[in-house]
């Protein structure tokens, strides 16, 4: 019986590891001489947030194979909805670098 309860605890942990999306989690640039800390909030439930980002909202993100969308609102004098893809070139967990159109733009995760 006891090999039983820690094959199925044994179990249940891997399968909360293997659940865990790396991307969860509060992605930051560090703050330079010029900018403030900035970045965004990705929650497990789907939702956004933006940390000290100017002129937009974000709402929500989804993954989708090695892309990264976010949507939200612009809230500066150019109002109305947006969606970005971003392509995911690399994720640990410390580390997000996100990519598009030829720029590449890295995130530390903040605890």
């Amino acid at each position: 019986m006891k090999k039983v309860l820690l094959f199925s605890a044994l179990a249940l942990f891997v399968s909360m590891i293997s659940c865990t999306n790396p991307l969860v989690g509060t992605w930051v640039q560090p703050q330079t001489s010029f900018t403030q800390e900035q970045g965004f909030v990705l929650e497990k439930d789907g939702t956004a947030s933006d940390v000290n980002v100017d002129y937009v909202t974000f709402k929500s993100w989804e993954k989708k194979g090695d892309l990264l969308i976010i949507k939200g609102e612009n809230t500066g004098s150019v109002k109305g909805a947006f969606s970005d893809t971003l392509t995911i070139e690399k994720v640990t967990d410390d580390e997000l670098v996100l990519s598009q159109s030829g720029y590449t733009v890295t995130y530390k995760k903040k605890n």
